[in-house]
């Protein structure tokens, strides 16, 4: 009986750690790229917060502006008494 050697089987595992190196080199780049990319993403963030804390001013204006309004009773039930 002949024994037939195999060669290539290890295909896979070279596509396998080919794709984590260039994966890691990604974010690697991505990490410790140019400090540009880090100041844009400061910025985004500075104006998101921005945003959101000028969301909360004009809820809170609003709030302050609104009448009381008194609550309407359920049906079949007692009116709340009043102070």
């Amino acid at each position: 009986m002949a024994t037939e050697a195999r060669s290539g089987g290890n295909g896979f595992l070279y596509f396998v750690v080919g794709a984590l190196v260039v994966i890691v080199g990604v974010l690697a780049y991505v990490m410790y790229g140019s400090g540009a990319s880090q100041n844009n993403a400061n910025a985004a963030l500075e104006r998101s917060a921005d945003a959101v804390g000028d969301a909360a001013n004009a809820v809170e204006n609003r709030a302050k502006q609104t009448p009381d309004i008194q609550p309407v009773p359920a049906p079949n039930m007692p009116a709340p008494a009043q102070p």
